[in-house]
């Protein structure tokens, strides 16, 4: 099993006291940096490099050769809610650039190597990856205290129904209208499959898809579920049962479980042993894997099954159903929604292809199950 470590070492008081008259530029083999002093530029720098080695390694298994030319950041430092936008020219992949915001701490701790996964991915795989596997992975690298506030709105969204079926998140291309459920859900799926096997055989099935695009046959090939609306009734039981340890939620039992590797050392999380950050057991309702029941309860597939009349998936077809033929089409872009306001400044209108981490919604209360 292989450990990767990575040390941001951030001098906050330094970057809080610096002026925007001290903007700086900072150029390593990779990236460009410029931000709003010296310090802060070379630091981030350093820190992309880092995350480039160390993220590739832990994704692919191998570090990635150095790009033709070097990929510009925007460093937008203050008191600022954390996001950020990697734009590329996609045919051939190539021309990275990056916009990170936020505070220094949370740039250097989940915006950055949320950024720098986005151009891991584009550079292996040579064209986009699906949304909801390209957002879900960057989120799974991204700091505990961010990573907490997507499993607090997951429960949020899929409580007030803003949930998305498997078989239409899956074949996102673009941005949803409604963005926010796709990040959170997006990361939730990634966990979740990962936590299964490891990183290099999410990407292998996400590889295979790929080549061969079909969900059905992959998601059977790779995990043993045998459709994606299985791995729905999986997925939802595994969340009803706090987002904890997988093993009684991975469908074969052949396959081996809890081999993943442990993330970089700075963006790790795990305050109770076996259980990531984020779950809510004690407030969540008790739950098993599918196709089983415990002493005196019922079985979370009776309420969440998607091919029950009363489960959530079915509820969420019929709604879609009521919708206007001319609503909007699953793979609206984000710029086109309201949405957009919900991206940085650089996203708008930006005829490159983009992901963007956009501003999480404010007040977001934490519900008490996710029914």
């Amino acid at each position: 099993m292989r450990r990767l470590y990575v040390a941001v070492i951030i001098v906050v008081a330094v970057f809080a006291t610096a002026s925007t008259g001290e903007a700086a530029d900072y150029r390593t083999r990779n990236f460009l940096v410029q931000a709003p002093n010296a310090q802060l530029a070379r630091t981030v720098g350093d820190a992309a490099e880092r995350y480039r080695d160390d993220l590739s390694q832990y994704w692919l298994g191998r570090r990635l050769p150095p790009w033709s030319s070097p990929c510009p950041v925007r460093v937008v430092a203050g008191n600022l809610p954390a996001q950020g936008v990697t734009t590329y020219n996609r045919s051939p992949v190539r021309d990275f650039q990056m916009e990170v915001v936020g505070t220094p701490e949370r740039i250097l701790d989940s915006v950055l190597p949320h950024e720098v996964t986005h151009t891991v991915l584009a550079t292996h795989f040579g064209r986009p990856l699906p949304r909801w596997a390209d957002e879900g992975i960057a989120t799974t690298v991204e700091h505990p205290s961010e990573r907490q506030k997507h499993e607090h709105k997951l429960r949020e969204f899929l409580r007030t129904r803003r949930g998305i079926p498997m078989n239409k998140l899956f074949l996102l291309t673009e941005y949803p209208s409604d963005v926010l459920p796709m990040y959170a859900q997006g990361y939730s799926v990634c966990s979740f499959l990962i936590e299964q096997r490891d990183p290099e055989t999410f990407i292998a099935f996400l590889e295979d898809y790929m080549k061969h695009p079909s969900w059905t046959s992959n998601i059977q090939k790779h995990y043993g579920y045998d459709s994606l609306a299985e791995l729905q009734d999986y997925w939802l039981s595994w969340v009803a049962d706090g987002s904890g340890p997988v093993e009684k939620f991975a469908k074969n039992s052949a396959l081996p479980t809890n081999s993943v590797q442990p993330l970089p050392q700075a963006i790790r999380s795990n305050p109770q042993p076996g259980r990531p950050i984020g779950s809510v057991a004690s407030n969540a309702t008790t739950a098993t894997a599918p196709g089983s029941t415990a002493p005196g309860s019922t079985a979370p597939a009776t309420t969440l099954a998607s091919t029950e009349p009363g489960g959530w998936y079915m509820r969420q077809k019929r709604e879609a159903g009521k919708q206007p033929s001319n609503d909007r089409k699953p793979e609206a872009i984000a710029s086109e929604s309201s949405n957009s306001r919900l991206m940085p400044p650089s996203v708008r209108n930006n005829p490159r292809y983009m992901s963007a981490q956009p501003q999480p919604e404010q007040g977001m209360s934490r519900p008490s199950s996710i029914y």
